[in-house]
């Protein structure tokens, strides 16, 4: 068995949880790849030619949800299922606890079931041509601090409506537990297939969140506004978005494949991670 090993070593815990992953690999005679690099800008450029990731089983990340939402996006390019390993914080995206390194065999062993997250694909229309992302949490529009922004939102490219705020966030089921709830959006199932839209301060008194089915498409107009505004996927670095830009979102076609050991519903991850958490 070939298999990716991804550790995010500025993790407090990630050294120790590392030696602890490479130990049980090595008694199971696994074929170990450490890929550091996936971290890297162009980490998602010409993996389909990247042999190593192409023919590995599934991909065992190391991090917090930061991490492990980075390298399943790019497993996702590949078809590969990711196995994360919570040496972070929360981990709501982590397949085993740090403390559950010692179950680690039962998926060597084939005893996990699959889980599919969906993700949002954002185009960015501008006079350089079109950008694409993807998101397996959210993607962001702000602008400089104490500016408000102001924008167009279409469904299917019917009618435009105007909206004044500080941004938006556009979240997966996924994202819902992340910038998108402390913004007051809904908590959604992880298994569903939609988006919620969430207004973040909005000047206005309408200011709930939409959440939009599957085959839903949004567009964004961005006509003139002062000051810097900015697109930001999964917290990663933040795209300029100059005046008369135009964003198109939707559901991506791929989806994020993650190995799950128990069957602990998502009611009781939930409570376990942002009820009865104990810092």
């Amino acid at each position: 068995m070939k298999i990716v090993v991804v550790p995010n070593l500025k993790k407090e815990k990630a050294k120790a949880c590392l030696e602890a992953v490479l130990s049980v690999l090595k008694a199971y005679r696994c074929q170990i790849v450490l890929r550091a690099d996936l971290f890297g800008e162009k980490s998602f450029l010409a993996l389909e030619k990247d042999e190593e990731l192409v023919s590995c089983n599934f991909i065992l990340t190391i991090g917090g949800d930061g991490t492990i939402i980075h390298v399943a996006k790019a497993a996702a390019l590949l078809g590969k299922p990711v196995l994360g390993i919570n040496a972070g914080k929360l981990g709501f995206t982590a397949g085993l606890e740090y403390a559950e390194i010692h179950r680690l065999p039962e998926v060597l062993e084939g005893k996990y079931r699959l889980e599919k997250r969906f993700m949002i694909e954002g185009e960015l229309l501008g006079e350089e041509g079109t950008q694409t992302f993807l998101a397996l949490n959210d993607m962001v529009l702000s602008g400089e601090l104490s500016k408000i922004v102001d924008y167009r939102m279409a469904m299917g490219g019917k009618r435009w409506y105007h909206y004044r705020a500080d941004g938006f966030i556009l979240a997966t089921p996924t994202g819902s537990t992340a910038y998108s709830l402390s913004a007051g959006g809904p908590v959604i199932e992880p298994c569903m297939e939609c988006m919620v839209y969430t207004p973040i301060c909005p000047h206005s008194l309408f200011d709930r969140s939409i959440i939009f089915s599957s085959g839903t498409e949004l567009q964004v107009e961005i006509p003139e506004n002062p000051g810097r505004l900015l697109l930001t996927v999964d917290g990663e670095r933040p795209v300029f978005l100059p005046e008369g830009s135009r964003l198109n979102f939707s559901i991506a076609k791929r989806t994020a494949s993650f190995l799950k050991l128990d069957d602990r519903g998502f009611y009781e991850v939930l409570n376990e991670k942002m009820i009865d958490r104990k810092d």
